[in-house]
C-alpha cells in the first residue's frame, strides 16, 4: 500500500513536472518568437539633427518686376522655436544636471537601464514610491521624443527598449546625450513661444545662450521636463526652484559639483525673463522665422487652388490622405512658385466683386446664382481663377472652378461629336445634315432631341451652320452614325474631358452635354486648349514648380517641351475657325452665331456658348490669341429658368474678362497650319465646289488630303 502510494505521488510530481516543463518550454518559445518579431520590424531610429523645416512658402510674379515676390506662407505653429547647439560648447555642468536628474547611470547601461525599469514596474503594483516612476533613460526619451510614439501600451515599451539597444550600437554616448539636449520641450516663455531645445530654453527663460548657463539655471531647466507645462520657471516659479534645489542636491551626491558650489547654487535667486528686475531681456527669435511676413486674413482664389493641388500631388506621389497631404504642407518645408498673372487675377476679383454684371433672381428657396471663372494660356498654365461672387469669407473653401461638376451642355459639342468627325475625317466644315431629330425607335422611343426654339426646320445646311447655331440635331446623328462609344473615348482620352464611363457613352451626354455629373470650368476649358495651340494638351496647372526646402530638391517642375499632340494640327485649326464663326457677326451667310456678344475688336475670339437643360447652368468657353478661357453661371443647387433664361454667357465673359483680353498688348497669333485649305464647297452637295456648281462663293476651311470634288453639276450642253 505504501509503495503504491509512493508510486502515485512519484507519478503526480513527475507528470507535473513535465506538464510545467511543457508549458515553459511554450511560454518560452512564444516569448522568443514575439521579441523576434517585434524585433525585426523596430526600426533604428535616426537621431542625427535634421534642418529645422521652414514656412512653407507660395510665390507669384510681380507684374511690375517680373520677380517672384511671397503671397502666402505656412508653418503648422508659427510660434514653435526649436533652436540647436553643440554638447562641446556647453558647460559641463549643464549635462550633469541632466543626467543627474533624469538617468545617474546613462554612461553604465547600453540604452536600457534594467534596474530602473524594473523599479517602475514594481512600483506600477506597490507603488512604494508614491507616485508614477518613470523608468525611461535619456535613450529611450530621446526616441520618443523623435518618434512621437507614445501610446501606454506594453508593445511600445517593448519597441522603445529595442530601439534603445540599437541606438546604442550605433551611435556614442555624447551624440546621445547631444541630440537629447537639442529636442526636450521646455514650455512656453513669456510671448507664448514653444520652445524645443536647450538654446531655445535658455534664451526664452534666462535671456542668454546654453553656452553661458550658471549651475543654478542649469539645475533649473533640468528641472522642467518631468512636466514642462507646469514645472518651468514661468508657470510655477515656486515649483520649479524645489526641483532645481532637488537637481542640485542629486548633484551633489553624485559628485558632479562641490559643497561650496551646491551651497551658492541653492542660496541664489534664478532671474526669469519675467521679472521685472530681469533688465536685459533678450529674446531674439526674428531672426529664426519669417514674422515679418503676414498673410491676409482669408486665402485668395489663386492660393487655394495651389495648395490644394500640391495636396493632390502628394496623394498621388506618396498615397498620403487628403488631411495628411494637407498636413504636410502646412507643417512647412515646401516652396511653390505659382503661374498666376497679376494683372488677370485682379481683374478677374474685381469684376466678381460687382454684383451688376450677375442676374439677381433668386431660386425658389432664396438661393442666389454662382459663377466661376477660369483663365489659361497655352501652355496649361492658370492666370487666373476665381470660384464664386462676391467677397471671399474663408481659406480653402467651396471653389465652383475646380469643385462643382455640371453639365457642360453644348460647350460639349467641339470636344466630342464635332471633334471626333474631324479629327476621324468623317465629316468636314460643308457636311450635310438635315435639321430633324432622329428617328422614332432610336432614342427611347421618342423624338430628340428638341433644340433651344423647340423647333425643327427639316431644312439641309451644314457643319459650320449647324455648329454656330447650336443646332441640336446634327451632334445627335453624329453620335448616331459613328457610335457614342468611340467619341467618348475621344471626348475622354484624346481631349481629356472628365466624364462618367457608367453613365456618360450614351447619346445625350455625347451630342448636347446632358452628362450624369459632368466635367468641372477648369476642366472643360483645359479641354479646348488644343484649338487655340496646334492640337497640343497641356494639364491645367497652377503650380510650375515645387521645391523641397528641406532637401533643397525641386520635386517638379512644368517644362513647355513637354506636351501631348492629342489631335492633328489640322483639326485643331478648322475647329479653331469654325469656333470664330460662333462669334464673328460678319457672316457671309447673314447667320450669326449664339456667341457674337462675345466679340472683340481688338482680337479674334473663338468660343462656344452652352445651355443646359431649364437653363439651370449656363457658360462660354472662349479663346483668343492670347487665353483659352471659360465662364459658368448657374446655382449650386437650385434652379430658377426665368433667371438665367435672358442672361448671355457671352456677353457675361466679355464684361468679366473679354474687355481686357481686348487690350491685351502682345504679338500673340493663333498658329498658321500647312495641312490646312481654303477652298469654296458647293452648297448643294457640301463637298469641295466643282466649275459649275452654284452659289460656290462660300468658302470653308478642309484638311489638304480632302479631295472630294462635287461631280454633281455639269457644264451646260452646247446650243445645237
Amino acid at each position: 500500500m505504501k509503495k503504491k502510494f509512493l508510486s502515485v505521488i512519484f507519478t503526480t510530481l513527475l507528470t507535473s513536472f513535465f506538464i510545467f516543463a511543457v508549458c515553459g518550454a511554450i511560454v518560452v518559445s512564444a516569448s522568443a518568437v514575439y521579441f523576434t518579431r517585434i524585433l525585426s520590424t523596430t526600426e533604428t531610429i535616426d537621431i542625427q539633427s535634421k534642418p529645422a523645416k521652414k514656412p512653407s512658402k507660395i510665390f507669384a510674379l510681380d507684374s511690375q518686376t517680373g520677380t517672384y515676390k511671397l503671397i502666402y506662407q505656412k508653418q503648422s505653429n508659427p510660434s514653435d522655436i526649436k533652436l540647436e547647439t553643440e554638447l562641446k560648447h556647453l558647460p559641463s555642468h549643464v549635462a550633469d544636471a541632466f543626467i543627474c536628474v533624469e538617468d545617474e547611470r546613462y554612461y553604465q547601461h547600453n540604452g536600457v537601464d534594467y534596474k530602473r525599469t524594473i523599479a517602475a514596474l514594481a512600483n506600477e503594483f506597490i507603488n512604494f514610491y508614491g507616485s508614477t516612476h518613470g523608468g525611461s533613460t535619456i535613450t529611450q526619451q530621446l526616441i520618443k521624443n523623435i518618434t512621437e510614439d507614445n501610446e501606454a501600451t506594453w508593445n511600445r515599451k517593448i519597441r522603445e527598449i529595442f530601439r534603445a539597444i540599437k541606438v546604442e550600437r550605433k551611435y556614442t554616448k555624447d551624440e546621445i546625450l547631444n541630440a537629447y539636449l537639442n529636442t526636450i520641450y521646455f514650455g512656453q516663455d513669456s510671448n507664448g513661444c514653444n520652445m524645443y531645445g536647450i538654446e531655445a530654453a535658455a534664451i526664452g527663460y534666462f535671456g542668454k545662450s546654453a553656452s553661458e548657463l550658471t549651475i543654478s539655471e542649469a539645475a533649473s531647466l533640468a528641472a522642467i521636463p518631468q512636466n514642462p507645462y507646469y514645472e518651468n520657471p514661468i508657470s510655477n516659479y515656486e515649483l520649479n526652484q524645489e526641483r532645481k534645489n532637488y537637481a542640485l542636491r542629486k548633484m551633489f551626491e553624485l559628485g558632479k559639483i562641490s559643497a561650496d558650489e551646491y551651497e551658492l547654487s541653492v542660496s541664489q535667486k534664478v532671474l526669469v525673463t519675467n521679472m521685472p528686475e530681469f533688465s536685459e531681456k533678450y529674446s531674439d527669435y526674428q531672426k529664426f522665422s519669417d514674422n515679418e511676413f503676414t498673410n491676409p486674413d482669408v486665402n485668395s482664389w489663386a492660393v487655394d487652388t495651389a495648395i490644394y493641388e500640391f495636396r493632390q500631388f502628394l496623394i498621388d506621389k506618396y498615397g498620403y490622405t487628403e488631411k495628411r497631404a494637407l498636413t504636410e504642407f502646412n507643417n512647412g518645408g515646401y516652396n511653390l512658385y505659382i503661374t498666376i498673372n497679376e494683372d488677370v487675377q485682379n481683374e478677374l476679383e474685381k469684376n466678381y466683386m460687382d454684383y451688376t454684371f450677375f442676374p439677381k433672381e433668386t431660386d425658389n428657396g432664396g438661393e442666389k446664382i454662382e459663377s466661376s471663372f477660369v483663365v489659361m494660356d497655352y501652355y496649361g498654365q492658370i492666370l487666373g481663377i476665381v470660384g464664386g461672387i462676391g467677397e471671399k469669407e474663408l481659406s480653402l473653401c467651396w471653389n465652383h472652378a475646380t469643385m462643382t461638376h455640371r453639365q457642360p451642355g453644348s460647350t460639349i459639342k467641339p470636344v466630342s461629336t464635332y471633334g471626333y468627325g474631324i479629327e476621324n475625317n468623317l465629316i468636314n466644315w460643308s457636311s450635310m445634315f438635315v435639321d430633324a431629330p432622329l428617328p422614332m425607335n432610336t432614342f427611347n422611343g421618342e423624338q430628340w432631341p428638341e433644340n433651344y426654339n423647340n423647333y425643327w426646320s427639316y431644312k439641309s445646311n451644314t457643319v459650320n451652320y449647324f455648329l454656330k447655331k447650336s443646332i441640336n440635331t446634327v451632334p445627335a446623328q453624329i453620335c448616331m452614325n459613328f457610335g457614342a462609344e468611340p467619341i467618348f473615348k475621344f471626348a475622354t482620352q484624346k481631349m481629356r474631358l472628365e466624364l462618367d464611363p457608367e453613365h456618360d457613352i450614351d447619346y445625350a451626354p455625347m451630342s448636347v452635354g446632358a452628362t450624369h455629373n459632368g466635367p468641372t470650368l477648369l476642366n472643360l476649358v483645359n479641354s479646348y486648349l488644343p484649338f487655340g495651340n496646334g492640337g497640343k494638351y497641356y494639364k491645367a496647372h497652377i503650380i510650375s514648380k515645387a521645391v523641397n526646402t528641406t532637401e533643397d530638391k525641386t520635386m517638379f517642375e512644368h517644362n513647355h517641351n513637354e506636351y501631348t499632340q492629342v489631335i492633328g494640327e489640322d483639326t485643331a485649326y478648322i475647329m479653331n475657325k469654325l469656333l470664330q464663326n460662333v462669334v464673328n457677326p460678319n457672316q457671309s451667310d447673314g447667320e450669326p452665331g449664339t456667341g457674337v456678344t462675345a466679340y472683340l475688336s481688338n482680337k479674334t475670339v473663338a468660343g462656344k456658348t452652352g445651355t443646359t437643360q431649364n437653363w439651370r447652368d449656363i457658360d462660354f468657353i472662349g479663346l483668343t490669341e492670347d487665353f483659352v478661357s471659360g465662364i459658368w453661371i448657374g446655382y449650386p443647387n437650385g434652379e430658377n429658368p426665368e433667371a438665367i433664361q435672358n442672361t448671355k454667357s457671352a456677353t457675361v465673359w466679355k464684361n468679366v474678362f473679354g474687355n481686357f483680353a481686348n487690350n491685351y498688348k502682345s504679338q500673340a497669333s493663333y498658329p498658321e497650319c500647312p495641312f490646312v485649305k481654303e477652298c469654296h464647297y458647293c452648297t448643294e452637295t457640301g463637298l469641295l465646289a466643282g466649275a459649275y456648281c452654284p452659289a460656290s462663293k462660300e468658302k470653308g476651311f478642309y484638311k489638304k488630303s480632302d479631295n472630294n470634288i462635287c461631280t454633281a453639276h455639269r457644264a451646260p450642253a452646247a446650243a445645237s
